[in-house]
């Protein structure tokens, strides 16, 4: 029994050397689709340009996001699938990801004229995270673009 924690703290040590993390970046925004927006909400495919250059895949969930239409806050984004980041790469990946309108953000929204043109200014800020087995780390990432509607 004795030899078994040092023999477990070695493996512990190895497989963490093995798992040295390198920041995953958001190289792009190259396109965003709003597929919905109504009373209820926003829903937009955001192709991203992402490089993972861990030797891991990276499956990113949990997203605190922020959206934004026109400056305005509308709600917390979340992700309507789930997103795996491939090892050593830089991708172009498909986000469909959505936002609950809450509190006064629709009315904010009809008086900034989202509606009344068909150019928006959508943006998002936040964290989401990647894990790998047990392992977890938050990255944050940031974009501003205008999109039609």
């Amino acid at each position: 029994m004795r030899l078994l924690l040092p023999l477990f703290l070695l493996l512990c040590i190895s497989l963490s050397s093995c798992l040295s993390y390198k920041q995953v970046e958001l190289i792009d925004v190259t396109n965003i689709q709003v597929e919905r927006m109504d009373a209820k909400g926003i829903a937009v495919r955001v192709d991203a340009v992402v490089n993972n250059p861990n030797n891991y895949r990276i499956h990113a969930q949990d997203p605190d996001v922020d959206l934004y239409v026109n400056g305005k806050f509308v709600g917390k984004g979340v992700l309507d699938s789930a997103l795996t980041l491939q090892k050593k790469s830089t991708q172009v990946y498909s986000v469909p990801m959505r936002a609950e309108l809450q509190g006064g953000a629709l009315l904010m929204v009809l008086l900034s004229g989202v509606f009344g043109g068909n150019e928006m200014k959508l943006a998002a800020k936040g964290t989401v995270v990647g894990r790998v087995g047990l392992l977890r780390k938050r990255f944050p990432f940031e974009f501003e673009e205008r999109v039609q509607y």
